[in-house]
C-alpha cells in the first residue's frame, strides 16, 4: 500500500490540515476536561486517532485501519499506564469489557444492517468503548445514545433538505466521535 492510500480520503492538503486543525481542537478540549492526570496520555492519542478517522470517514467513507488497529494495543496499555499510577484497577477492566460490548453491539448491528454499517465502524466502535468505559457506564450508555441521536438528526436532516439522495449511508465515526468526546467534556 503506497503512503498515499494509508488514510483514505486524506489525499489533499486541505484535508490533512482540516484533520490537523481538529486534532488540535480535539486535543486542547481533552487537556481541559483531564488536566496534567493519569489518564491524559491515553485520551490524548484517543483524540489524535479521532481526528484522522473521523475526517477520513466523511471523505472517503473508510475508516484506516493503520490508525484503529494499533489502537487496540496502544489505548490499553495507556490506560494500564494510567491505572497502575492513579491505583484503581476497575476503570480498566470496565474499558476492555465496554470495548467488546460496543464492538459487538456495532457488529451485531453490521450484520443486520450490511448496507448502513461497515466493520470500520465495528472497529472503531471498539476503541470509543474502550475510552468511554474508563470513565463508567453512563459515559458508555451516553456517548453512545448521542452518536446515533445526532446521526438520525443529520440522516433526517438531510433527507429534508435534499429530495434525491444519492448516498444513502452515514459516515458513522464522527457521531461516534463526537458522542464520545461530548460525554467525556461533559462528565466530571
Amino acid at each position: 500500500m503506497s503512503p498515499g492510500n494509508a488514510f483514505p480520503g486524506l489525499d489533499t492538503p486541505a484535508r490533512v490540515g482540516a484533520t490537523c486543525v481538529l486534532g488540535a481542537g480535539v486535543e486542547a478540549a481533552i487537556v481541559w476536561r483531564f488536566g496534567w492526570s493519569a489518564p491524559l496520555p491515553a485520551y490524548c492519542y484517543f483524540g489524535a486517532v479521532a481526528a484522522a478517522v473521523s475526517v477520513s470517514d466523511v471523505a472517503a467513507r473508510r475508516i484506516p485501519n493503520r490508525a484503529v488497529l494499533p489502537a487496540y494495543l496502544v489505548g490499553p496499555a495507556l490506560l494500564a499506564l494510567a491505572s497502575a499510577t492513579s491505583g484503581p484497577w476497575w476503570p480498566l477492566a470496565r474499558a476492555g469489557i465496554a470495548m467488546a460490548l460496543l464492538a459487538g453491539f456495532y457488529l451485531i448491528l453490521g450484520l443486520g444492517f450490511p448496507a448502513s454499517m461497515g466493520f470500520g465502524d465495528v472497529k472503531w466502535a471498539g476503541v470509543v468503548g474502550l475510552y468511554l468505559g474508563w470513565l463508567g457506564w453512563s459515559a458508555v450508555s451516553a456517548g453512545t445514545l448521542l452518536a446515533f441521536t445526532a446521526a438520525a438528526v443529520v440522516a433526517a436532516g438531510r433527507r429534508v433538505a435534499i429530495s434525491q439522495i444519492h448516498e444513502r449511508t452515514l459516515p458513522m465515526a464522527p457521531f461516534m466521535t463526537g458522542g464520545a468526546l461530548v460525554t467525556m467534556l461533559a462528565m466530571r
